[in-house]
């Protein structure tokens, strides 16, 4: 046990996407193989993972504890569970009509996940707290969230009439909704869902909050995000063949490419707000709905590859990053680490 520790705590990185592939693939495969209704809920819990690794590691590496916060965390868990209760309840109820009194109460049991995750910011393990303290209390300006909520709708609106105005035609339409308000409740139900479960808090805590400050240590902040983006991608390609995610070829190499530019504008984006893990998860929740809700064409991927070649250059992300930046977990272990610390055991 104390050589997997250890090698645990020298390769965190390492030890997080392990721990994150053999934990979400496992959970996915019977479903997937299966397709047996009542395992799906394990498919579910298995998009989870990347937090719940990240809070596994951070604990292994960071064990010592403190009960500071056992109030502040008791009241965000309870916060956290009644949300995403009633997000995944009406999410529910607008696709596929209101859930029966078993459903309501699956919705609360797996509610529970979020909820942990979201409290762990106020965690008693100090190195989970370190990793996680942005969810509680967000650094960095409010501009850096407000662009991560609207930069990608904003790119895929004006990539409409320029597209038109070039001939070219859409490569998809989103689904019509009667009336502005059903249209106005479908998106908010739909980005507090993906927010949550679907691409934003289940995946990017782990992706962005564990692996990005841990890749920056020892790399630029342009070489972490390649890294990233592939490790992020291959994470996918399981529900990829099972036609869960993106499953015709033409639909995946446009999300491939997408994503890889997209990732850069992830870095920029956490980097930027000082580690703020919100602006990752708004960035990546308001990216999926804007490809449910708006037109997608040829024209967005050529301005959100053009975004992200200017963050790239105008950030110098071949440069690495100070090791006292909050956006980078330190090689070397600093005693007394704080909640706002961002420093923590050998990284990589």
């Amino acid at each position: 046990m104390k050589k997997l520790t250890g090698w645990i705590t020298q390769h965190q990185v390492a030890a997080f996407f392990s721990l994150t592939y053999a934990m979400s693939w496992g959970l996915w495969m019977p479903w997937m193989l299966s397709r047996i209704e009542l395992l799906e809920l394990l498919g579910f819990v298995g998009l989870f993972v990347p937090a719940l690794a990240c809070i596994v590691v951070a604990r292994v590496v960071e064990p010592s504890t403190t009960e500071d916060h056992r109030r502040a965390r008791r009241i965000a868990f309870l916060a956290a569970w009644i949300l995403a209760t009633a997000v995944f309840t009406l999410n529910a109820r607008s696709s596929s009509g209101i859930p029966s009194p078993v459903a309501a109460a699956v919705f609360a049991v797996v509610a529970l996940i979020p909820a942990f995750v979201i409290a762990s910011g106020f965690s008693a393990h100090l190195g989970v707290r370190a990793r996680l303290a942005s969810l509680v209390r967000p650094r960095g300006h409010p501009v850096w969230y407000l662009l991560a909520l609207l930069l990608v709708p904003a790119v895929r609106l004006l990539s409409v009439p320029i597209s038109h105005w070039l001939g070219w035609e859409t490569l998809s339409e989103p689904a019509t909704t009667t009336g502005i308000l059903g249209l106005a409740g479908s998106v908010a139900i739909s980005f507090f869902y993906t927010a949550i479960a679907a691409g934003g808090l289940n995946e990017e805590t782990g992706w962005t909050g564990f692996a990005l400050p841990g890749l920056q240590a020892r790399h630029s902040p342009l070489v972490a995000s390649a890294v990233l983006w592939f490790f992020w991608i291959l994470w996918h390609m399981p529900l990829h063949f099972a036609g869960m995610w993106n499953p015709d070829m033409d639909s995946l190499i446009r999300a491939l490419v997408g994503t890889f530019f997209a990732r850069f504008i992830f870095t920029w984006l956490y980097n930027r707000s000082e580690g703020g893990l919100w602006t990752a998860i708004l960035f990546h929740a308001s990216a999926n709905v804007a490809f449910e809700f708006l037109p997608v064409t040829w024209v967005q991927f050529v301005l959100e590859a053009a975004i992200a070649i200017a963050v790239v250059v105008g950030a110098r992300m071949w440069r690495k990053l100070p090791a006292g930046s909050r956006a980078v977990y330190e090689i070397a272990p600093v005693a007394g680490s704080s909640d706002e610390g961002g420093v923590c055991h050998a990284i990589v």
